[in-house]
């Protein structure tokens, strides 16, 4: 039996947060850091760029951001999902107030009051959450090794500024003479190209991610025998969106 979701529902915008499909929202956020990061600094300055630092911290930050954006926007979507997400051990509770507050329209919002509880912080944790959620795994091995590494430098910015403590040096495996004057006194330097070099990565694991989930989310539909209203499979092919092409 096919399962019709009811036409009579918001535009496909409303599965977004902010009204914007959550991969085109992030591509222009990462060309405006990747922007930023390439702009040609004052020939007289010789100190720390801190425009690099604050584009490489940012990076991290709204890519968390994006994972947690897009986790919500297929809940909203296709919310029995939720069921995947509470057999393979997620907590799916939600506050009965939040209900109260959207009323009827809880059904295009449920995603965005679940995700706010989920912790997006590190490849495990997003791997975690969306194999729960789709049996995909956005992060390889490697990539996840790499952005433990990012994550790494993310940390000590924001933490110590960017110097150099004990703790990170060692992860960084740095012994004898070079750990005792370097913890505490240098500073983690960052260039241009290393802003250039992690928004790429970010890139393409975010594209990975979106197509990934798009046609994880199609198989489960169609599995379920679920066919869409027009405006909810808007947003479903929205998924897709990074500027003029698909993810």
């Amino acid at each position: 039996m096919e399962l019709v979701v009811d036409d009579n529902e918001p535009s496909w915008l409303e599965y977004f947060s902010g009204g914007v499909p959550t991969g085109e929202y992030f591509r222009m956020t990462l060309q405006d850091l990747r922007e930023l990061a390439t702009m040609e600094t004052d020939e007289g300055w010789t100190g720390l760029d801190r425009v690099h630092q604050l584009c490489f911290i940012g990076l991290l930050c709204y890519f968390e951001a994006f994972c947690k954006d897009h986790f919500a926007a297929l809940i909203n979507i296709e919310p029995t999902l939720v069921s995947n997400l509470k057999m393979r051990g997620q907590d799916v509770a939600i506050d009965a107030t939040d209900v109260l507050l959207y009323g009827g329209a809880i059904g295009t919002r449920v995603g965005f009051v679940l995700s706010e509880k989920y912790d997006f912080g590190t490849a495990q944790k997003i791997n975690a959450l969306f194999s729960a959620l789709l049996r995909i795994t956005p992060f390889g091995k490697d990539e996840t090794e790499s952005y433990a590494l990012l994550l790494q430098d993310r940390n000590l910015l924001v933490h110590h500024g960017g110097t150099y403590t004990l703790s990170y040096l060692r992860q960084r495996q740095l012994l004898g003479d070079k750990l005792r004057n370097d913890a505490f006194y240098n500073s983690r330097q960052l260039a241009s190209d290393d802003v250039v070099a992690g928004i790429a990565f970010i890139e393409a694991i975010a594209r990975k991610l979106l197509s990934a989930s798009h046609a994880a989310l199609k198989i489960h539909a169609q599995a379920a025998g679920i066919v869409y209203s027009t405006e909810r499979q808007k947003a479903l092919d929205a998924t897709l969106w990074w500027e003029d092409a698909t993810a």
